[in-house]
């Protein structure tokens, strides 16, 4: 038997079985909540961008006003 393994025929419905999917659930359950770190971290950077563009937007239009580019 290789490392890992729990002697039990895959899909036989034995101890071995029900403790690999366990594990399984386990796993998947801590690669999702990875994801959904890295998600959350991620819109958090594109909030953090937007702000930026928005302020250097901003500061554009005020340099324009300043130089007498823009009539209103």
């Amino acid at each position: 038997m290789s490392a890992g393994d729990t002697g039990a025929p895959p899909k036989t419905g034995g101890q071995g079985d029900a403790f690999q999917r366990r594990e399984k659930a386990s796993e998947d359950y801590a690669i999702r909540q990875r994801e959904k770190e890295k998600l959350l971290e991620l819109r958090k950077k594109i909030a953090e961008q937007k702000d930026h563009l928005q302020k250097l937007s901003d500061h554009i239009d005020e340099l324009t006003k300043e130089q007498g580019g823009e009539k209103n």
